[in-house]
């Protein structure tokens, strides 16, 4: 196992060259551990490095897997209407925040062409599928490098099942953390919250909140001003996540 503990954030160039690593080595079918801006994430690329991933976090087999997107992965692979665009315009690019979104998905769309079916089943659920964006440095060139190599990576928050996220290295389990072939650490996440959850999750096009995120009541009110929807209040228990 390859650990990259930096401490704290460290420059873009340096960021990027990290990422770059961790990308040839989940291209190859490795696992990773990363410093994303949600939380600490384990992604893979292979169905094998996939199903790694099921069996280090101890997850249940049928939720699904999240995808590393950005905007071209978004308005080329997702199945959306322009108001969904819109929203996912507004949030993670006019705000820079970080939004999941659950849409449906162009199936036969090349960019998902070159990985493994079991991958693909494992990160999908029915006709659609769990699209990461804008969740930070590391996040942002993963994307791009999926994209442009056509590599997609599958994965989820670095923890074991039901056991909160992960906004410090040192809290992700030692034995996920010894699973895996490159682990990369930046300090504290810049989202960290005390609900112990990532990224909010939005479902197209019906707009329903499936996750109440650590920026969930910024999210809110970013969608009342600019689209007049106002969208329930976080439950008591906090995150309740329904994916």
């Amino acid at each position: 196992m390859q650990l990259i503990n930096r401490g704290a954030e460290p420059s873009l160039d340096v960021m990027k060259a990290d990422a770059l690593t961790a990308f040839r080595i989940l291209k190859a079918g490795g696992v990773a551990v990363l410093p994303f801006d949600v939380s600490y994430a384990i992604f893979g690329h292979t169905s094998l490095a996939v199903e790694r991933v099921y069996e280090l976090k101890n997850r249940t087999p049928t939720k699904p897997n999240g995808v590393v997107g950005n905007w071209d992965v978004f308005n080329a692979v997702m199945a959306t209407t322009e108001r969904d665009k819109a929203l996912v315009k507004c949030i993670t690019q006019d705000y820079d925040l970080p939004l999941s979104i659950v849409a449906p998905f162009r199936r036969d769309h090349e960019w998902l062409q070159t990985s493994d079916f079991g991958a693909v089943r494992r990160s999908t659920k029915g006709d659609t599928m769990d699209l990461l964006l804008n969740a930070g440095v590391i996040h942002n060139e993963l994307a791009r490098l999926s994209w442009e190599s056509c590599t997609p990576l599958f994965g989820s928050s670095a923890n074991k099942s039901l056991s909160g996220s992960k906004f410090e290295l040192e809290d992700v389990e030692d034995e996920l953390k010894a699973g895996c072939d490159i682990v990369i650490g930046y300090g504290r996440s810049k989202y960290a919250n005390k609900y112990q959850i990532g990224s909010t999750i939005i479902e197209l096009p019906s707009w329903k909140v499936l996750r109440f995120g650590g920026c969930y009541e910024r999210q809110a009110e970013i969608i009342r001003k600019h689209f007049d929807v106002e969208l329930p209040p976080r439950p008591a228990t906090g995150s309740m996540s329904l994916v």
